[in-house]
């Protein structure tokens, strides 16, 4: 089977629980996908994919895996260079790394919420990228801040290589869902690795709470 996923999910979640998928379903060949982009399931033949964020594409079939914390963070060097913002309006004297994609959306745009307020900022920046190891990586080097899901970044938060910021503004949640086309049997490979993967969304997502 093939599934296509975000590179974040794929090097963070997926890859390092691989052997576990495989001591379970030993006669399952994948074929992964790494891919931040929408593709196109039936034209480019994927069994299935995993997306998170709201969905807009109603001609696929939506199982729900869980929803993932987004946090804001940055390098140590970065904040001792640069400070450390209290609030959102102090990101008018930072940076950060752009993140873009097929979607329309503001490349530069941060997305906070405390409570029932939710504001949206624009921060500066001098690099966009659309791929989650390099946005990563871009953060290491202490380019700029960056919003993410902490799943994916949960390491080097706990060893202090990134430090979140703006934790009582919090991005709002995200939502992951494992997606098949409608006319598609949902095959028992589909089906184990969907109940697999939807079991590390929920065990990071409770170790996160």
């Amino acid at each position: 089977m093939r599934v296509d996923m975000p590179g974040g999910i794929a090097h963070f979640i997926v890859m390092p629980n691989l052997h576990d998928f495989y001591r379970r379903y030993p006669d399952i060949y994948l074929m992964i996908g790494v891919n931040d982009r929408q593709v196109d399931l039936v034209q480019e033949g994927v069994d299935c994919v995993i997306r998170t964020g709201e969905l807009n594409d109603s001609t696929l079939v939506a199982r729900p895996l869980g929803r993932f914390r987004w946090v804001t963070c940055a390098s140590a060097a970065y904040l001792e260079e640069n400070g450390t913002p209290q609030t959102p309006q102090d990101l008018s004297y930072h940076r950060a790394i752009h993140y873009f994609s097929g979607r329309a959306r503001q490349a530069g745009e941060m997305r906070f919420a405390r409570g029932t307020e939710k504001i949206s900022v624009l921060v500066n920046g001098t690099a966009a990228v659309n791929e989650t190891g390099l946005y990563i990586k871009m953060c290491l080097e202490g380019f700029g801040l960056v919003q993410l899901a902490e799943n994916v970044v949960s390491e080097h938060l706990r060893e202090g290589r990134l430090v979140e910021v703006l934790a009582d503004w919090q991005p709002g949640s995200v939502p992951v869902h494992l997606l098949y086309p409608h006319q598609r049997f949902l095959s028992p490979a589909v089906s184990a690795f969907a109940d697999w993967v939807a079991g590390l969304v929920r065990d990071r997502d409770s170790a996160t709470c």
